[in-house]
């Protein structure tokens, strides 16, 4: 068993639409778990293996079909004779009990990868690979993450204090020393308290939650937005703008999915099922809108003469 050692930092995202892609990612990810000469060679010899280093061979599928005992067995047979060097092998799809049962007693290491490159471990040997990643962070690094730690009242009064004023104009019913005159005053009294009251507690409650509202006067419009953080990608999906409803039945495919659009019509050209697929998009991140969109261009594109 090849000795795991320290790393660098996890690779970048990467968009993977060809299986030549889909092995430079796996090389990429096993110089990032400390076997720096890792090196994939596509177009080469298909002899079985696909990344090489020392003491560690790779093979990396890309299909939608799930892999199985045999493909398995046939990478222990493509190792050198006599070769103590540990097995990884890559998916994007996923692993059947029996190859699961095969790589547990030939301690295969099994990974699973989304179409933005991340990779997952499925097996104890994997995890191992995969989990050292984290003790290695040097000390200093994690060091700098402690001030962010906050106590629960820190995180989480807004949400108190939030759910307190919901429930106070209930609480006010039937109070004779603020309700005293006419029962129509008395309704618009309530009414006041209770619009309040929900106001500053819905506010509270969306700005623990990451949103911020925001208001424009010429002309008016409001806007509930999420709160800038880390990933400007992520922030960019999730920002919520009302748009005029004229406008919401011309909004453009987006032009990032082109590229699953053409790998999703290619497995669907190549047999695969249109749930293995839509699995497959949905690992890459993508939500049931977005994927229903996606196989349905997909589909387009493989009636096209």
């Amino acid at each position: 068993m090849a000795e795991i050692p320290p790393r660098v930092e996890p690779p970048q995202p990467m968009q993977i639409s060809s299986w030549q892609q889909a092995e430079l990612n796996a090389a990429r990810w096993m110089r990032h778990w400390g076997f720096t000469d890792a090196t994939a060679r596509p177009g080469g010899p298909d002899s079985g293996i696909d990344v090489r280093a020392s003491g560690v061979l790779g093979q990396v599928k890309y299909q939608a079909t799930q892999v199985g005992r045999p493909e398995l067995q046939r990478f222990v047979g493509a190792r050198p004779y006599g070769s103590t060097a540990q097995l990884i092998f890559f998916t994007g799809s996923a692993y059947t009990t029996t190859a699961a049962a095969y790589a547990q007693e030939w301690s295969i290491a099994l990974f699973t990868y989304r179409l933005d490159g991340a990779m997952t471990p499925v097996n104890d040997t994997a995890r191992r690979i995969h989990r050292s990643s984290v003790s290695t962070v040097p000390t200093a690094a994690r060091n700098s993450e402690t001030p962010q730690v906050h106590t629960f009242w820190q995180r989480n009064w807004r949400v108190v204090v939030g759910v307190s004023l919901l429930m106070a104009p209930l609480g006010s019913i039937g109070d004779e020393e603020t309700y005293t005159g006419p029962l129509a005053l008395d309704i618009l009294k309530f009414i006041g308290i209770l619009l309040a009251c929900w106001s500053l507690g819905a506010f509270l409650i969306a700005t623990r939650c990451g949103y911020r509202i925001s208001f424009a006067f010429q002309p008016f419009r409001a806007a509930i937005l999420r709160r800038p953080g880390t990933n400007p990608a992520t922030t960019a999906a999730r920002t919520r703008v009302p748009r005029p409803t004229s406008e919401r039945t011309t909004v453009a495919f987006p032009s990032q999915q082109d590229g699953l659009v053409t790998e999703a019509a290619r497995l669907l050209r190549a047999g695969s099922k249109q749930h293995h697929v839509d699995k497959i998009l949905r690992d890459s991140g993508l939500n049931f809108m977005d994927r229903g969109r996606v196989l349905t261009e997909a589909k387009k594109l493989n009636r096209r003469p």
